[in-house]
């Protein structure tokens, strides 16, 4: 609670949001071992609502237990920090059920798009990657579907999802590989990938590799559909189509320079070969041409850029990748805590659709 803020009002305000909340969130606190003994916290609405304020408001953990005395709840930041150094499991189950209720309330019919990528996460101080946050997005109802949060060796990959008959998985290039294809097509589902040709191998009918040179000049004269298999070891191919068009001299410029540049940075030289595929945009799919043709599916891949801006709006209004911790148990903390703050503006905002008797337009959501 701000200075000069009506308790009362605050109190209100905070049972309103308490709605969408499990109703057993003291049980699950005791079951997750988030609490042993209650103490000064008596039960599991209070210690969430204590890591939300710490993560919510950007407090350190002195300015969170000084927060605390104006709830009545008199913690010390000593065991502030033992209650989020405890939460993980407990917030992990919270933003779950939020997911779930949102997915329950909002069931549609039919196959579904839903975006994979992933965000770095940084520690003060630190330049490089830390932690990585996994999502899936689903951009027609501008939600999560899953979240994951693991350390720096937590690379990308499509198996971290578990895709319904028929839905239709989109990523960039990391994610473009064998065993994460083949996984989704095990499950009777689509993939629309970025291609980088370091990261697949790809072959024709007779399992020989394929002539580059052949499919760029094909791509030049506007025949840009290829029809592949992608080997797995033990496995049956996954057919698919590579999709190849040249970029605008301009763009292809560009990806070169910044080529160049990365490689430098490196100590190293890029290749022939990868600054000439620095001016094609190259996606594979294995979605049949006769549901997506190819300037279809190059369309439907253009949708992957909202899970960009829903990057850019949680670091930008959540701070997201503003991390001020180097404990793994306080980080995960607070970025689960933020994924439940974000879920919950985006039930108040599900909240203010229905209320309306005009609507909200989506463009007013965080997640849009």
């Amino acid at each position: 609670m701000l200075p000069g803020m009506d308790k009362n009002l605050v109190e209100n305000d905070w049972k309103y949001l308490c709605q969408f909340l499990p109703a057993n969130l003291s049980e699950m606190a005791k079951e997750s071992g988030a609490v042993e003994r209650w103490r000064n916290i008596k039960n599991g609405e209070e210690l969430l609502r204590v890591i939300l304020a710490y993560s919510m408001e950007d407090l350190s953990l002195r300015s969170t237990a000084a927060w605390s005395t104006q709830t009545d709840l008199e913690l010390k930041d000593t065991s502030v920090l033992h209650r989020l150094r405890k939460a993980p499991p407990l917030l992990e189950r919270v933003l779950a059920h939020l997911l779930t209720q949102q997915l329950k309330a909002e069931a549609a019919p039919g196959p579904e798009f839903r975006i994979h990528d992933a965000t770095v996460l940084s520690i003060p101080g630190s330049e490089g990657t830390d932690y990585r946050l996994h999502v899936v997005y689903d951009p027609a109802q501008c939600r999560l579907r899953r979240v994951e949060i693991t350390d720096h060796r937590g690379g990308e990959r499509l198996d971290r999802d578990r895709p319904q008959p028929g839905d239709l998985l989109c990523g960039d290039r990391g994610l473009a590989r064998a065993g994460g294809i083949h996984a989704v097509t095990e499950a009777r589902a689509y993939v629309l990938l970025r291609m980088h040709w370091q990261n697949i191998r790809l072959e024709d009918a007779q399992g020989q590799a394929f002539d580059l040179d052949a499919i760029l000049k094909r791509a030049e004269a506007d025949d840009t559909g290829t029809i592949v298999n992608i080997p797995l070891t033990g496995k049956a191919p996954v057919p698919a189509r590579l999709i190849v068009r040249p970029l605008p001299t301009e763009a292809a410029n560009r990806n070169r320079q910044h080529l160049r540049r990365n490689a430098a940075k490196k100590g190293r030289t890029p290749s022939a070969t990868a600054l000439r595929l620095a001016g094609y945009f190259c996606i594979l799919t294995t979605l049949p041409e006769a549901v997506a043709s190819d300037d279809v599916a190059l369309e439907l891949y253009r949708i992957r850029w909202q899970i960009e801006l829903f990057f850019k709006r949680c670091k930008g209004l959540l701070h997201f990748d503003r991390l001020r911790a180097f404990d793994p148990d306080l980080v995960r903390a607070y970025c689960l805590a933020k994924l439940i703050e974000m879920t919950l503006i985006q039930c108040l905002h599900q909240e203010a659709i229905s209320f309306s008797p005009w609507g909200v337009p989506r463009c007013r959501s965080l997640a849009t």
